[in-house]
């Protein structure tokens, strides 16, 4: 079935609805009176509003399923012959595809605000931020994702934000946010990685014994995590 026929459908059916609920209100109107009406008139908002929003985060998961494809779209280096065009679907270099990439998860954030889809573009813009190293442009989008989202993105916007910081240099305001982070043992995120991340920035940061304590509560408090042999491969550097 073609799109434009779907939609006419989903058309058609709550027309139908509509016509039903408003067929009802009429029945009802002198056998049980106002209240009966007030109900009715309910379930009729309800039932438009259930469509509005399906509809919206259909559209919304659309948009951010293109930015998705965008971002993990193949690097073709253009050719050298006068003639040549870029292939559809690739990009130039891994910067162009950034930039794309970031246009269309902007769009799906911006046209999308409240939706889980458009909130994970926000995230997502905020990643193709930082590897374009649009540093204050990430710290903003990775803040509202702390702000208004819900479930894995908030505190992976908490992460990605340390990370941006980080990058800048702002080793100080990095270093607590990631610390903060590792003190929340029932968070969505693996304790174990951020204190690997928490590790890296204070040697980077150039505090060595933080650095090792980090990595060694990586050792103790979880010997069989993926990260426990680069751990104990990091302390004996540091050691």
């Amino acid at each position: 079935m073609k799109s434009q026929e779907r939609h006419q459908l989903k058309q058609n059916e709550f027309a139908h609805t509509a016509a039903r609920v408003a067929g009802a209100i009429q029945e009802n109107r002198q056998r049980v009176g106002l209240i009966a009406i007030v109900v009715v008139a309910i379930i009729a908002i309800g039932g438009g509003y259930w469509y509005w929003q399906r509809r919206t985060n259909n559209l919304a998961g659309g948009e951010f399923g293109i930015g998705m494809a965008i971002s993990r779209a193949q690097i073709t280096p253009p050719s050298s012959l006068p003639s040549a065009v870029q292939a559809t679907g690739t990009f130039a270099s891994e910067a162009a595809r950034h930039e794309a990439a970031l246009k269309q998860f902007e769009k799906a954030a911006t046209d999308y605000p409240s939706t889980a889809a458009g909130i994970a573009a926000r995230y997502h813009a905020g990643l193709e931020q930082l590897a374009l190293g649009k540093f204050a442009d990430a710290e903003k989008s990775f803040q509202q994702v702390i702000d208004r989202g819900a479930g894995i993105y908030p505190p992976s916007a908490r992460l990605a934000l340390a990370e941006t910081l980080a990058q800048q240099g702002k080793y100080d305001d990095a270093i607590k946010r990631l610390t903060d982070l590792a003190g929340d043992r029932d968070g969505a995120l693996p304790v174990d990685g951020i204190l690997m991340q928490l590790a890296r920035t204070s040697a980077k940061a150039g505090k060595r014994q933080d650095a090792k304590a980090a990595y060694k509560r990586v050792v103790d408090e979880f010997p069989d995590s993926f990260y426990a042999n680069d751990a104990r491969q990091q302390l004996t550097v540091l050691n």
